[in-house]
């Protein structure tokens, strides 16, 4: 997330069209629940772009590989957006959008076009929009997850009342300071530590020709 890709989502977002929350239904598949299985290892979540070709098919495809939830991510969201809510509406499990969220109208523009949680930057987010956004998310029943770099970011994701916490590297020190019960999702796979994380957002399976295989061969090795 460097400086670039956050102007130019600050610039996406002058321009967007604003969705009424008013009429948004809530979110009815737990992306919380979903990756908290009770397995012996982390969830693979796999990290469909909406703008490869073939998307639709591959969240089927991975839908019926029995992932835990499908992850996706928007780059131009006047044009990708619509792909993101096809693909939601395509599958049964849980849909996580994992791209910039900057502004709490992304958080219901997430829902409208059926996501189930959001991945938000305690980084890019003051303690006010992290509170005003992790309370978007709660009030159309989705999970917020909140991607924290250190122990103070931890704490603030925690007096936001967020469900999950996400982690890049597996520090010791970050790992610590999660507060008990909750959930914690690996952006790297250096962070999915048995033990420690529920799940881990894997690009790698999401980029592959084929995700679905990719994700049951990933099944074999674990």
């Amino acid at each position: 997330m460097d400086d670039a890709a956050v102007r130019a989502r600050r610039e996406q977002n002058l321009a967007a069209a604003r969705t009424d929350a008013r009429g948004i239904a809530p979110s009815i598949r737990n992306f919380a629940q979903a990756i908290d299985r009770q397995r012996q290892a982390v969830e693979h979540v796999p990290v469909l772009a909406a703008s490869r070709a073939g998307l639709f098919e591959a969240a089927r495809a991975l839908d019926e590989a029995e992932v835990a939830a499908i992850a996706m991510t928007v780059d131009d969201p006047a044009a990708e957006v619509p792909m993101f809510a096809r693909a939601a509406q395509a599958v049964s499990v849980p849909v996580l959008r994992c791209d910039l969220l900057l502004e709490e109208f992304q958080v219901y523009e997430s829902r409208a076009a059926g996501a189930d949680a959001v991945l938000l930057h305690a980084r890019l987010l003051s303690g006010e929009q992290l509170d005003r956004l992790c309370g978007a998310a709660r009030a159309t029943h989705m999970t917020d997850c909140v991607a924290c770099e250190t122990p103070a970011e931890l704490q603030r994701a925690a007096a936001a009342r967020a469900a999950a916490v996400a982690l890049s590297r597996p520090d010791e020190a970050l790992f610590a300071a999660v507060p008990r019960r909750m959930l914690v999702v690996a952006l790297d796979q250096a962070a999915a530590v048995r033990g420690r994380a529920h799940a881990v957002l894997d690009e790698a399976i999401g980029a592959s020709e084929d995700p679905a295989a990719a994700f049951r061969a990933r099944l074999e090795r674990d």
